[in-house]
């Protein structure tokens, strides 16, 4: 009979066991909500890569992969509206998608009539108090307004198509995601193939 009173008894303080081992001060974890208002922040640093790489004479088909990854610096202007008193003081992006054209991967090209097929862009949010979902758009059938003499990326609407999820997924304000890159617009016949980049700039304004 004593054995199974202990046995019992201890049973009865297993919860209260598990209770005293939680950290002190724990709490649940703040659930993420999805943010309205407005944003606009630089663009810290990143990389990308293109397939078929980018060259002189092009040839490699009619499409050319891209993905990129960065981060944002944290001198952001937001303009929350909820959660009340949230601000974003930085965050990550990346991206990936394709342009089309009949040889997407000239150089030329893609510094010019290069069309976006699809690219999708997440961005993650840091910010002051609350955490917020993050934004993804997708830009889809824009022209191409990549610049030179190092090659700007521009994604924009308007002018142009995108949708947006995630916080600040209201329409109506511009939707740009714009990456300053090392890409030189027009390369020599002796230029080897380009096939990584580095991001050196650029805004994210949703």
């Amino acid at each position: 009979m004593n054995m199974r009173h202990s046995w019992i008894t201890a049973l009865a303080a297993a919860p209260l066991l598990a209770l005293t081992l939680l950290p002190a001060g724990a709490a649940p974890a703040t659930a993420i909500v999805p943010a309205s208002g407005k944003v606009t922040c630089p663009v810290a640093s990143g990389t990308g890569g293109v397939n078929p790489a980018l060259t002189h004479a092009g040839g490699g088909g009619g499409s050319i992969k891209i993905n990129f990854h960065g981060k944002l610096a944290s001198n952001c202007t937001s303009a929350i509206i909820n959660p009340q008193g949230d601000k974003v003081i930085g965050g990550t992006f990346a991206g990936g998608g394709y342009y089309t054209h009949t040889n997407a991967n000239s150089c030329a090209n893609f510094d010019g009539p290069d069309v976006v097929g699809l690219i999708q862009v997440t961005i993650t949010w840091k910010t002051t108090s609350t955490p917020i979902a993050p934004t993804t758009i997708v830009y889809k059938n824009n022209l191409n307004t990549n610049s030179t003499p190092l090659v700007l990326m521009t994604l924009n609407a308007p002018p142009g198509t995108a949708t947006k999820t995630g916080s600040f997924h209201a329409l109506g304000t511009p939707v740009l995601t714009q990456l300053q890159t090392n890409i030189p617009g027009t390369c020599p016949p002796s230029t080897p193939p380009i096939a990584t980049f580095v991001i050196v700039g650029g805004k994210v304004s949703v």
